[in-house]
């Protein structure tokens, strides 16, 4: 053996690299480099998996163009100047954020490096391309210079370098917002936290490490992570306090414990709404229908029986998924504000097994419109590839449900509580415990920002929580419509606050009762507080507005201080 490939696996032990060091000792000069060049920056489980798969190929040629594939590939995730950052700790992240920020914050003060700017303004940043699109009010307002223009225009330009989309102009963020943001490295911090997080994932996908046999709905490692940032969130909370200008003093933890961030009480909220849409529903003759959609098959990256590659995979993540799902729903919605078609109910969002979502939606609908409201759904399901192998009998899947059989809610309760903790569910489909199953679905809809449960039609839940924090009852005869609200909230009755709404298919702006927003005062200094970054004056949620006046359900200012 050379004494340069005594170095390298030398080297790659003392860097802890174990995966390493073997590999090395079965290939020259030449390959040992190549290894070590094309892996370094990957984790141990990353450069085992990648370079076990290389040794089984039957030619030299065959497993290094391997390793420079499935390498270029995972790099292509992270911009090259990050590209030593998967699965970095949040120091380095930290770190990192803190370098960008001051890069740019020495842009926005510093004449010399504006000049620099207007000089180079037409030039490329990393390849980035110099056009950004100005919002046209603010292109032409006055308020905003000409050398902020330009600054603007680079630092966007910079921060796409990295991969992040940059921030775009409308009524409320000004280009000074921007530039406030792009010096703050608590902005960077958020979105390089979530920039490698998604990488780590896609990682994962791309190895096929997330599916039935191996780690199910998300990797292991953003599971970990999200268990720890939530075991962390609980500290922070639990030495946080809020204090008001009584001096009645409470915990965040307790606080966050009372209202629907505690999963009993989101999943209890959760049941009662969508028991009061079906009673609602009994008493109007409506038909229930569940109904799951999914993804074409270029979505899904393996097999759910044996975890094996989907040929037909076409690199696409969950978030794509996800976004196709979206489209194909609002297309959907557009066809049945043409057709007078109005459902309501809940739609639940999921992981399959390789973390391709699919939704489940369950509708209430008049009978002579049930048949109307499959169709178009059916069509939109097919639209993309409706004519692969199998699109026709697994893209959609209708229910009716049968009242005297059993219970609507009864049908989507199951995804509520696995989505949510897995109490008293079980095992899923592929063996698994319910609880770590909630658990790793919560990882990966916190990785992808997926948003798992939506009401669809009906009333305000916003309205109802504030009618929940009404105390007294409201004896006066023309504010009876306001006591039924807040009765039926108090007594967790759904079907009769959507009746005190208006019924259910009431447009929300004619509902009798709205929020009322005022606007956020320091009761000590008599200020007005104003957005962090743009300056923009805040109204916040103080009560509810009913027959021209307002209810305020928030009585006292608050704020946060550490134990």
């Amino acid at each position: 053996m050379s004494i340069f490939k005594e170095k390298l696996i030398v080297k790659a032990i003392n860097d802890n690299d174990t995966f390493l060091a073997p590999y090395l000792a079965q290939v020259d000069r030449a390959d040992a480099q190549f290894i070590t060049n094309k892996l370094t920056h990957f984790s141990n489980l990353i450069k085992s998996t990648i370079l076990t798969e290389a040794f089984n190929k039957s030619t030299n040629y065959d497993r290094n163009r391997h390793i420079l594939d499935t390498s270029a590939k995972l790099a292509s995730f992270l911009p090259k100047k990050l590209a030593h950052m998967f699965f970095c700790f949040d120091d380095d992240i930290n770190v990192k954020a803190k370098a960008c920020a001051n890069y740019c914050r020495q842009i926005v003060i510093d004449p010399k490096k504006t000049a620099f700017i207007h000089v180079h303004q037409s030039k490329s940043v990393n390849g980035i391309s110099p056009f950004v699109r100005y919002a046209m009010s603010e292109k032409d307002s006055e308020f905003a210079t000409a050398e902020q223009k330009t600054v603007y225009t680079f630092l966007s330009r910079y921060v796409e370098s990295y991969k992040i989309n940059p921030i775009e102009l409308n009524k409320t963020i000004q280009i000074s917002g921007c530039l406030k943001r792009y010096s703050d490295n608590r902005w960077w911090l958020r979105k390089f936290r979530k920039l490698i997080t998604q990488v780590n994932e896609k990682a994962a996908i791309q190895l096929n490490f997330v599916n039935s046999k191996r780690q199910v709905y998300a990797s292991n490692i953003t599971t970990k992570n999200r268990i720890a940032q939530r075991l962390r969130n609980d500290e922070l909370l639990s030495s946080s306090f809020i204090i008001n200008e009584q001096g009645q003093r409470y915990s965040l933890k307790d606080i966050s414990d009372l209202n629907v961030s505690n999963p009993k009480v989101r999943k209890d909220e959760l049941i009662c709404r969508a028991r009061g849409f079906e009673n609602l529903a009994k008493d109007l003759g409506h038909e229930a229908l569940f109904t799951t959609i999914t993804c074409p098959s270029k979505y899904h990256r393996a097999f759910s029986k044996s975890g094996a590659t989907n040929p037909k995979w076409q690199g696409l993540m969950p978030d794509e998924a996800n976004e196709y799902l979206n489209h194909q729903w609002q297309k959907a919605r557009a066809e049945f504000k043409r057709q007078d078609i109005t459902p309501y109910g809940f739609r639940v969002v999921e992981p399959q097994h390789d973390g391709t979502p699919h939704w489940h939606m369950l509708f209430f609908i008049e009978g002579e419109k049930l048949q109307a409201l499959q169709d178009i759904i059916r069509h939109y399901a097919l639209e993309v590839d409706g004519d692969e192998k199998g699109a026709a009998e697994n893209r959609c899947d209708f229910k009716k449900i049968d009242p005297t059989k059993g219970s609507a809610t009864g049908y989507i309760l199951k995804y509520i509580v696995k989505n949510i903790d897995g109490e008293g569910v079980g095992e899923d489909k592929f063996g698994n415990d319910s609880i770590l199953v909630a658990q790793r679905i919560d990882a990966w809809a916190s990785c992808w920002c997926i948003r798992q449960f939506q009401q669809i039609g009906g009333a305000s839940v916003s309205i109802w929580r504030e009618l929940r924090r009404l105390r007294t009852k409201f004896m006066d005869k023309k504010d009876s419509l306001l006591e039924q609200a807040r009765f039926a909230a108090d007594n967790s009755d759904w079907q009769a606050y959507t009746l005190a709404m208006g019924g259910i298919h009431t447009k929300q702006k004619n509902r009798p009762i709205q929020l009322h927003y005022d606007l956020n005062i320091n009761e000590q200094t008599g200020e007005c507080l104003q957005s962090y970054y743009d300056g923009e004056l805040i109204l916040k949620v103080k009560g509810l507005w009913f027959a021209g006046k307002a209810v305020v359900t928030r009585h006292y200012q608050w704020k946060i201080e550490k134990a």
